[in-house]
């Protein structure tokens, strides 16, 4: 550990694959029907946090950049920062925390800071195994990080896990639990000005996007999602006018007008939902969004404000059209409120997504027929099947462990695209073809084709539409 204060430092999502390095959800961007990179909003906010602690900061996002191990390495001899922040995934693990040894190669005094799930959950063995790394965030990082400002000594920092010497040997210490912020308004706007906002647009319209995270947290039991243990099954909201002042930051700052409202649960709280939609009509700002939503969180009401606001697609994480699977994944929803959801938003112009889960340990030829039923009948404009990754910190993870269901050679390099693990029923391999097929059956439907080109609005948009569909017949077909 350096024994000088930590006063610089270099946020990054190393480079090593473009991912999106949500700790509930990390999936390689290829691997979703929607190809699109997301700004790095909780990468921003960590740099807004140290520089309102008095810290210069530096973010890069190297995946985006499209810049490998060279820029990495150009950054740490110019930058010469106290400490490195590395966001990891599961899948990119071994290959993220290259970025430590690196920084560490050229200079012993640089502190390596994991942040992400996959991390936490074997802390312990990964630090005592990488030695470069120095130190892992346990819980929310903007608190944690913040705190590290001016420090070379980590003891009295809650929320952390870390390497130091006692006794004349190296030990790992774990600082008792921090907890979860109550006020989301007091975090700062996440520092856009230190990302190069060209690199994020929408894959529709060629224009910038980003992402607003206007609340945390989940009170669903999932098995197979981290989300709702992470924040202690409850979500916090940040005020729609705390929200709408970072909506107008962006819009006459940075000139985007396109969003991602972040996370599961945004259409869950109907009032605060609408409220917030008025202020955004209010405010006038000209802006066009879409969001995640629970099928069982939607109604006329909320789908009138929200397209009055200038939401354009919902997306819904359907997951199952069997309610056996549903109930057995504690999804806490019916198969019949998914033909609701996407009729409300039908009726109030707003566009569809739906998200598919199988792999499940239950899963077999007849819930994965339901399933390809269910989206046949729904019929939404954007569809994904993703096949169940066993996450650290999950049931799930859990389940497959204990029944020998994890083929541990393949799961380092499987992913929402390509099974880890095999049910009680079906082989990876038959999880693997169903899921191709049943995307190249409901994409290459010509009804399906022929309505999405008529609803792209201008040929620019069809043409988009089109190479995009190209990528992702290539994607579909490799995998």
């Amino acid at each position: 550990m350096s024994s000088r204060p930590l006063q610089s430092f270099l946020v990054i999502n190393p480079p090593t694959g473009l991912y999106r390095r949500d700790d509930r959800c990390q999936s390689r961007v290829e691997d979703q029907t929607v190809e699109v990179v997301f700004a790095p909003i909780d990468l921003a906010t960590y740099a807004a946090v140290l520089r309102a602690r008095g810290a210069v900061v530096h973010l890069r996002d190297y995946p985006a950049q499209h810049v490998g191990w060279d820029r990495y390495l150009d950054d740490l001899r110019t930058l010469q920062p106290d400490a490195v922040v590395v966001k990891t995934t599961l899948a990119t693990l071994e290959a993220d925390l290259r970025a430590c040894e690196a920084a560490k190669e050229l200079s012993r005094e640089t502190v390596a800071i994991g942040v992400g799930e996959s991390l936490v959950h074997r802390r312990e063995e990964i630090l005592r195994n990488h030695p470069s790394l120095d130190a892992v965030i346990v819980g929310e990082a903007e608190a944690v990080l913040g705190d590290l400002v001016g420090l070379s000594d980590f003891s009295s920092i809650a929320g952390l896990s870390f390497r130091r010497s006692s006794g004349g040997a190296e030990q790992i210490f774990t600082t008792p639990d921090r907890p979860v912020l109550d006020s989301l308004d007091a975090l700062p706007y996440p520092a856009r000005d230190l990302l190069d906002n060209d690199l994020y647009r929408s894959p529709e319209t060629g224009n910038r996007l980003t992402v607003i995270h206007a609340h945390r947290g989940c009170p669903s039991r999932c098995i197979f999602c981290p989300a709702g243990s992470l924040s202690g099954y409850r979500v916090r909201y940040r005020s729609p006018e705390n929200v709408v002042g970072e909506i107008r930051e962006c819009v006459e700052r940075f000139g985007i007008h396109e969003f991602l409202f972040h996370g599961d649960t945004f259409t869950i709280h109907r009032r605060w939902l609408v409220e917030l939609c008025q202020r955004i009509v209010e405010a006038k700002l000209d802006i066009r969004w879409g969001c995640n939503s629970r099928v069982d969180t939607m109604d006329d009401e909320r789908a009138e404000w929200m397209k009055r606001a200038g939401c354009w697609v919902v997306a819904f994480g359907v997951e199952s059209g069997s309610q056996e699977m549903l109930d057995k994944m504690r999804k806490g929803a019916r198969v019949e409120a998914a033909r609701q959801a996407v009729a409300v938003c039908r009726r109030h112009g707003l566009r569809t997504h739906a998200f598919y889960l199988i792999g499940l340990p239950w899963e077999n030829a007849a819930t994965l027929d339901a399933t390809f039923r269910l989206a046949r009948e729904l019929d939404t404009d954007f569809f994904d099947f993703n096949i169940a990754y066993p996450l650290p910190g999950t049931e799930f993870y859990d389940i497959v462990h204990r029944e020998g269901l994890l083929d541990a050679v393949e799961y380092p390099k499987a992913g929402y695209a390509r099974a880890a693990a095999r049910t009680f029923y079906l082989s990876r391999e038959a999880l693997n073809t169903w899921r191709r097929r049943a995307l190249l059956r409901l994409s290459l439907r010509p009804r399906y084709i022929a309505r999405t080109l008529l609803r792209a609005g201008s040929p620019r948009r069809a043409l988009r539409y089109l190479a995009a569909a190209a990528r992702r017949l290539r994607h579909i077909l490799r995998a």
